[in-house]
């Protein structure tokens, strides 16, 4: 009698379920549609990762692809690529590989080392999913240094339950792998950052020395009487690429000015520290005391009929048009007031 049993069993389904079929499947399938594909419900996909509550963060969220500038004096840039499902074995059963690409970079100066714990993985939910003791990925990396010449490139991996969609995942970046917070953070459909933000000029500290008579670039003004001065003949700024280097920060353009000095009847005394460029807003371009790359003045003695020619170096922040600039030649270094000045109307274009 015992093999009528099974039979019932399926009658009593039938009844129960309203004529539902009976089947072979097991209690937790999910029950086949009119078409004959299994119907997905809530319980058969994750909801999410697993693990401890998130790193917190505050603030706006950037969209994948994009840039955050982080560190002390926004030393550094980082960029966060969307988390894509890897092909690498995950080596435990329902998870699957996510890889998340980065690229680092020195905005400033300095040697910098990122170490992939400092990216986190999370759901909506701001629960973190597991990272393999070992990254399976090949560009997969446990540190990345980065200095003004070299940037960091590669790919943190993830483990993430199968069928979880990876549009809702969120990356955090932390500045040290045991922060309780993060300082940015990247997700599918926040908001680009206002291309406005560039702005327009130099960006140093605004000056409230003003020329009362400035000589156009090009033209020589000499200081002194007729027994005893110094000329100085100061040429047209002119904007180039700096050479990355530990000399100057990694976002900004070098502004050029040649000098021309010649001294009658006592030596001319020159120093880099008593001359300020001003663009149109009365803000300063900023520079190095410490000389820039191309930079060829520190200070100097020009003797009586003698010469001495001279490059002095600013700083314009990278993709910031600037214009009607100023030369400001102070009567002595950190001086407060304006011996001799050049000024042109001439816009120096972002480099492209």
């Amino acid at each position: 009698m015992s093999p009528r049993r099974p039979v019932a069993a399926c009658l009593l389904s039938v009844l129960a379920l309203g004529a539902a079929g009976c089947t072979s499947s097991g209690a937790g399938d999910a029950a086949p549609t009119p078409g004959g594909t299994p119907a997905t419900t809530s319980s058969t996909r994750p909801a999410g990762c697993s693990g401890d509550a998130a790193p917190s963060f505050s603030g706006p969220a950037l969209p994948y692809g994009a840039a955050a500038t982080t560190g002390k004096d926004g030393a550094l840039q980082v960029q966060v690529g969307a988390p894509t499902v890897s092909a690498a074995p995950a080596g435990r059963d329902g998870m699957q590989v996510v890889q998340v690409p980065v690229t680092t970079s020195v905005r400033t100066n300095g040697t910098f080392a990122i170490d992939s714990g400092q990216f986190v993985l999370t759901g909506a939910d701001g629960k973190l999913c597991a990272a393999p003791a070992v990254n399976p990925l090949s560009d997969g990396f446990a540190a990345l240094t980065v200095d003004e010449k070299q940037q960091g490139k590669g790919a943190v991996a993830f483990l993430v339950p199968e069928g979880l969609p990876v549009g809702t995942l969120r990356v955090r970046y932390l500045s040290a792998p045991s922060a309780g917070s993060a300082a940015a953070e990247w997700r599918t459909g926040a908001a680009a950052p206002s291309s406005s933000a560039a702005g327009t000029g130099c960006d140093g500290p605004t000056t409230t020395l003003r020329a009362k008579d400035a000589a156009s670039y090009g033209s020589s003004v000499t200081v002194g009487d007729d027994t005893v001065s110094a000329s100085v003949r100061a040429g047209k700024p002119a904007r180039r690429a700096f050479t990355p280097g530990p000399t100057q920060p990694n976002d900004v353009d070098a502004v050029d000015v040649k000098l021309h000095m010649t001294a009658k009847g006592a030596p001319a005394y020159v120093d880099r520290g008593s001359y300020l460029l001003v663009d149109d807003k009365g803000r300063t371009c900023r520079s190095s005391t410490l000389g820039s790359q191309g930079e060829t003045l520190t200070s100097a003695l020009v003797q009586p009929g003698k010469s001495g020619d001279y490059t002095i170096v600013f700083w314009v922040p990278k993709g910031r048009p600037v214009g009607g600039l100023t030369l400001l030649q102070l009567d002595k270094p950190g001086g407060s007031t304006v011996a001799a000045a050049w000024h042109g109307s001439d816009r120096l274009a972002p480099l492209g």
